[in-house]
């Protein structure tokens, strides 16, 4: 067994948001129009092997060279003030989904092993504009300082189109291959979620308890349909069929534990934790989703001037890892050849997060 180079990922910082504003209506009536980013994975770079040595510099290129989505929820909510204990909400949000993604394919049907002269590297980008999704809410106040909320959010669908560009190795170019078409959509289900909620008020103090469950085991695979590539070579010509990307997730869940102190009416401080449970098993864990166990430590401030409010979080996610010596995760081979196995070995992440929030009450 060859032992591969450690990559990590260079893509740096990544924007997400959470932005909106809100109008009472009459008292005990809220609208508010918003946008809501957090589900995007975001953006990772690693090594290409069209500029280094692929087997010493590039391992991972069958899992993933590159990738930016983005996932945007823009939606109009309303909040509603039904009983004196008793708050209830509704939003309708209209999804916008865009992933871009590059990895190596093989190119060569019949041949098994790693021969890197027959790679081809294949760069997608499909959208899926506008999908309606629905999520309701609800706040009980069961007692003096109490507060405790739960919301849903059904799963939905992704069918994004989009284009599928295939560069092929320079070997099957100087034989005179060549590719015509590039069109593919893409097809798999995002998760349900549901959150609860805790919050307990006491004097300057008040503790906060959320958790969220997520169910990624609608997530069994994707599905990568090109509807007109065809790879001309010899005189022979291959329409490009389905491919199916095993994924195999299950629910996940997150726990977050946190207070905040009351200084004065300018000025607050918070403290907290997390813990993240991961969504993706050993058998189908690849450096594209490298998702992990992980715990968390958070802390923020407020400050308050006339109509003005800023706040400022931080959250450091501690280094995990895991070692994986089961895989399933096969590299993706348009032509029929032997499997060939990427998904073993040892991954490792860690996570900074920084949050400003601007807030004008008028």
């Amino acid at each position: 067994v060859r032992p591969c180079g450690t990559v990590t990922n260079s893509a740096g910082a990544f924007l997400n948001t959470l932005s909106g504003v809100s109008i009472a209506l009459r008292p005990g009536l809220v609208v508010a129009a918003s946008i809501y980013g957090p589900p995007s994975v975001g953006r990772e770079n690693f090594p290409d092997p069209r500029v280094v040595a692929p087997l010493t510099s590039a391992p991972q290129r069958y899992s993933l060279i590159s990738e930016d989505n983005l996932v945007l929820f823009p939606g109009l909510s309303a909040g509603w003030r039904a009983l004196a204990w008793l708050d209830v909400g509704a939003t309708i949000q209209v999804r916008y989904f865009r992933a871009r993604q590059v990895q190596t394919i093989y190119s060569l049907g019949g041949v098994g092993g790693e021969v890197t002269d027959l790679d081809a590297v294949a760069g997608a980008d499909a959208t899926d504009p506008a999908r309606l999704v629905l999520g309701l809410g609800a706040i009980v106040r069961p007692l003096p300082g109490l507060s405790i909320g739960l919301s849903a959010r059904p799963g939905s669908a992704v069918h994004a189109a989009g284009t599928l560009d295939v560069q092929l190795p320079s070997f099957a170019t100087a034989a005179g291959a060549t590719v015509t078409g590039r069109e593919m959509h893409v097809d798999f289900e995002m998760a349900p979620e549901a959150r609860l909620g805790a919050r307990y008020d006491r004097g300057p103090v008040s503790i906060f308890f959320d958790l969220t469950w997520e169910n990624w085991g609608v997530l069994n695979g994707m599905t990568v349909t090109p509807t007109d590539i065809v790879i001309h070579q010899g005189g022979a010509d291959t329409q490009v069929g389905p491919i199916a990307i095993p994924r195999r997730w299950h629910a996940a869940w997150t726990g977050r534990l946190g207070a905040e102190y009351e200084i004065s009416s300018e000025l607050k401080i918070r403290a907290g934790a997390l813990y993240e449970k991961r969504a993706i098993p050993d058998e189908t864990l690849q450096i594209d989703f490298a998702s992990l166990d992980r715990l968390g430590a958070t802390a923020g401030v407020t400050w308050r001037w006339r109509a003005l409010e800023v706040t400022a979080g931080l959250a450091h996610f501690f280094s995990s890892s895991r070692t994986v010596t089961s895989s399933q995760v096969t590299r993706i081979d348009p032509y029929p050849a032997p499997s060939f196995t990427i998904g073993n070995g040892e991954y490792a992440s860690s996570l900074d997060a920084l949050a400003v929030q601007l807030a004008v009450t008028l």
